[in-house]
């Protein structure tokens, strides 16, 4: 009886091991599922960690691909007795491959993810199955291998609040940061180092920054990029017209001039800060809302009528109200105050890269104070330059003989700022048309400040840069205009049955190359990209009858027949179809070593 018990005993031991995790195998990695308790109440949050070990020299996915064909890891949890709440993946890491220029995220050695669930309203007590699948695509430093979906099942008890299990297994899951949810319109915060799919990485760049170097040090330069943006091509137009408005309004008085640049960086200060403080209260950013059709329409607009200014068709002003309504001692702050608020309203739709990337991290950041004081910083950086001119503009305003060749400096600057606007509107432009009418308003620019601008013809020196400037336009619009080359590439033949290549290579009667490729596979797209567009490549191709097969698919006759295991692979065969095994490309290869397994083919017929 003894022994019959301690058999009982084992088999009940086996099948509880069984409600604490399943585990599976691949070529490519393994696998466990892992409960956190041994049973849970009708009110208790289920928790499920699902761990894997990649095998060595291998990697898979992320969940956060850089490129939507690559097939990025995912895990699910399909079950009609709990709901899911949140999925939990770990932080990828980067990696630079041999068949990348970029560095990929991927997922290396061991990692876990984590479920959470909770039982559905009423669930009766008892043993409950719940499938748990992994999909993902596995591959090495030189090749990718077919999607693979794996599935098993973890057995969850309910009944009454259990003991905590695999402690260490969840102890490696962060569950304060979910980065997948089961609820499309619910709030996701990725993970250190993930971000959403189509976001541009350079995004990332004021995070990963201020984390590597500190805020203080991030605080410095995000001072400097606001210096830097004067140079941006919406804003360096405008710095004339400053210029000329600071002149304007200046009564010699040097004090007054700093207040007035003071007041003009405020306004650019008071535009960028409330970006920053929207980024921050919402969680969003205003880049997509600055591309709307009707916001470039009035932004070129603007540009239109500022550079009508700078022909002299009118003249920027502070409103006689406004001047009669501020104190004497301060004549004209309100009015740069106003002047700034234009600026920053102007430059905000190409404020560039790094600003774009400020607005993701204050997002992120949460911080109303944060984001403000941020941009507020940024905006200084930006205001500090016109500070000094509106304090020296009195003594622009006397230059000797400014008049004439000041006339013809607004001319130029009128001009830019017609490019500029057209430029602003090439969202809203076809490309064919646009590509014709950019170039040619540069030129025709040129030519008037050649044969029609005649101001400032006395001032030598001034008529030489001017002279310089319009050649550079003309031949800058020339360039544009013209035709750009074709890049020429390996041609193919795209087959898609065993037949097909078959009865290709007896019909051709050449030496044959064929390329098998996925979708999925990255080496692939960076042998299209680098190596059959190579000159010495295509050239030595035009020998061979090339034929390219698409496995996006799975195509079991054409894999078994040929051997294909992974992807990218590349044979060549001798024009009666025997494969010359030793010349087999596995993976990316740079054209100099594939041309010279074309020319040993070739060598070889």
């Amino acid at each position: 009886m003894g022994s019959h018990k301690k058999l009982f005993l084992l088999i009940f031991a086996l099948f509880f091991a069984a409600i604490q995790c399943f585990s599976q195998e691949t070529d490519h990695l393994s696998y466990k599922v892992f409960s956190d308790r041994d049973s849970y109440s009708q009110t208790d949050t289920v928790k499920i960690a699902l761990k894997i070990k990649i095998k060595d020299k291998y990697h898979i996915n992320s969940v956060t691909p850089s490129d939507d064909s690559f097939i990025k890891t995912e895990v699910t949890a399909n079950t009609t007795n709990f709901d899911v709440l949140n999925y939990f993946y770990p932080p990828h890491k980067m990696y630079k491959f041999s068949f990348s220029t970029t560095e990929i995220p991927v997922y290396a050695d061991e990692i876990v993810v984590g479920i959470t669930m909770i039982p559905k309203k009423d669930l009766k007590e008892g043993s409950y199955t719940v499938p748990v699948e992994l999909n993902y695509q596995a591959c090495d430093n030189a090749a990718c291998y077919p999607p693979k979906t794996l599935k098993g099942d973890i057995k969850i008890n309910i009944s009454k609040k259990g003991a905590d299990i695999n402690k260490d297994v969840f102890a490696k899951i962060d569950f304060a940061k979910p980065n997948k949810s089961e609820t499309p319109k619910s709030t996701e915060t990725l993970k250190e180092n993930q971000r959403p799919e189509g976001q541009n990485p350079d995004e990332e760049k004021v995070s990963k920054f201020i984390e590597e170097k500190g805020m203080l040090l991030g605080i410095l330069v995000i001072f400097v990029w606001g210096l830097a943006l004067n140079l941006t091509p919406c804003i360096y137009p405008l710095i004339p017209i400053t210029i000329s408005y600071f002149g304007s309004q200046s009564s010699g008085n040097k004090f007054q001039s700093i207040m007035m640049g003071v007041f003009y960086a405020l306004g650019m200060g008071v535009t960028y800060s409330l970006l920053g403080l929207f980024a921050a209260l919402t969680g969003s950013i205003l880049g997509t809302a600055l591309q709307n059709p009707i916001v470039i329409i009035v932004i070129a607009a603007i540009f239109v009528a500022l550079s009508t200014s700078m022909f002299g068709l009118w003249e920027i002003r502070v409103p006689q109200k406004l001047a009669l309504e501020g104190n004497k001692n301060r004549k004209g702050l309100l009015g740069s105050l106003l002047m700034g608020l234009l600026v920053g309203f102007i430059a905000a739709p190409c404020i560039g890269p790094i600003v774009l990337s400020l607005l993701v991290y204050v997002g992120k950041l949460g911080s109303p104070l944060m984001g403000f004081f941020l941009f507020f910083v940024l905006s200084m950086g930006l205001g500090v330059p016109y500070i000094f001119l509106a304090a020296f503009s009195s003594s622009i305003s006397k230059l000797p003989r400014s008049g004439e060749w000041m006339i013809s400096v607004k001319i130029i600057f009128g001009l830019v700022l017609v490019i500029m606007a057209l430029n602003t509107l090439s969202p809203l432009i076809p490309a064919n048309i646009y590509n014709i009418v950019f170039p040619l308003v540069i030129i025709l620019s040129g030519i008037y400040l050649i044969l029609f601008d005649n101001k400032g013809l006395n001032a030598k020196g001034y008529t030489k840069v001017k002279y310089a400037i319009a050649i550079a336009g003309i031949a800058f619009g020339v360039w544009m205009l013209k035709p750009e080359t074709k890049t020429t590439e390996v041609e193919w033949k795209k087959l898609s049955s065993v037949e097909q290549i078959e009865s290709a290579i007896k019909t051709d009667k050449k030496p044959v190359m064929i390329d098998f490729y996925a979708d999925w596979c990255a080496q692939c797209k960076e042998l299209d990209k680098y190596t059959y567009v190579d000159g010495k490549v295509v050239e030595l191709s035009k020998s061979l009858n090339n034929i390219k097969i698409d496995l996006t698919k799975e195509n079991s006759d054409i894999s078994t027949k040929y051997g294909i295991k992974g992807l990218p692979v590349v044979i060549f065969m001798k024009p009666n179809g025997e494969e010359i095994k030793e010349l087999r490309v596995t993976g990316f290869q740079k054209p100099e070593e594939f041309s010279l397994k074309i020319q040993k083919l070739l060598d070889a017929k």
